[in-house]
């Protein structure tokens, strides 16, 4: 319960701010002409592969943030469920829609549990970049959105990619390769609340939750592939840092992702 109150709290008091750095007037205009926009390129073309329709689908988005994919999916007609582990990030998501006709419900709930959601409701569970990191039990989480999923339903999740955890994020940031611990050292980190999970953690817990795992991509480091990459206006100030030949990280993947599926 102290970590739980200590990752909300964190949440609550940065939401201004990381509300504050997404164009939301942009967002809603693009996404309104293309949901699709609300994605990553690559994530984008799993959810087209794997759920080209979701007009009238129950949709969940745990660990929701900034809210940007909780309201793309609205744009593609899938009635939404929003929920967060901070109030901060809940009312600021609310604030953001307000105005908007979105099918979408908002819910303070940890997604270490979703207490408050039914079993076997919904069609897509769905969670972007930065959430594995503030969980400390994958296996728990994943049994849950198992849990709440229908029968044949899909999990689609994409993080930040475990090669880059053992390395110090800044010399990362100048085209470096500084070594700041094992990739065998999970965590937790922070003051015992944050996690730099392996690609084996995801597969086992997956496979440990009952899930069966559809198919797996790593994205690289070009704006097209990087999260919510047309809304933040440090993306293309850099351009020689997605240059592998000038910058050698542009080299590896920025992202893994992974498409699931509920057996049934």
């Amino acid at each position: 319960m102290q970590e739980h109150n200590e990752i909300e709290q964190t949440w609550d008091s940065y939401s201004d701010e990381h509300f504050g750095k997404l164009d939301y007037a942009e967002i809603f205009k693009e996404i309104g002409k293309d949901p699709y926009r609300g994605f990553p390129k690559a994530v984008a073309e799993l959810l087209a592969e794997y759920l080209p329709d979701l007009r009238g689908k129950k949709v969940c988005v745990p660990s929701c943030g900034d809210g940007v994919a909780a309201f793309a999916f609205c744009e593609m007609g899938a009635e939404v469920f929003a929920a967060d582990i901070s109030c901060g990030q809940i009312e600021n998501a609310r604030k953001r829609a307000e105005g908007k006709n979105y099918n979408i419900k908002f819910l303070h709930s940890d997604s270490m549990s979703l207490n408050e959601l039914n079993n076997d409701f919904f069609d897509l569970v769905y969670t972007s970049n930065g959430v594995h990191v503030w969980i400390r039990d994958l296996t728990a989480m994943y049994k849950n959105f198992s849990r709440i999923l229908k029968k044949g339903g899909i999990y689609i999740m994409f993080d930040t990619h475990p090669w880059s955890r053992p390395f110090d994020k800044g010399s990362l940031e100048e085209g470096k390769f500084v070594i700041r611990k094992p990739y065998e050292e999970t965590g937790p980190f922070l003051d015992d609340v944050t996690y730099d999970w392996r690609i084996q953690d995801y597969v086992n817990a997956l496979v440990s939750s009952g899930f069966s795992i559809l198919r797996m991509e790593e994205f690289h480091s070009i704006p097209e592939d990087l999260p919510n990459h047309n809304y933040l206006s440090d993306n293309y100030d850099e351009p020689d840092k997605y240059d592998w030949h000038k910058n050698p990280c542009a080299a590896l993947p920025q992202c893994l992702g992974c498409v699931c599926r509920k057996p049934g």
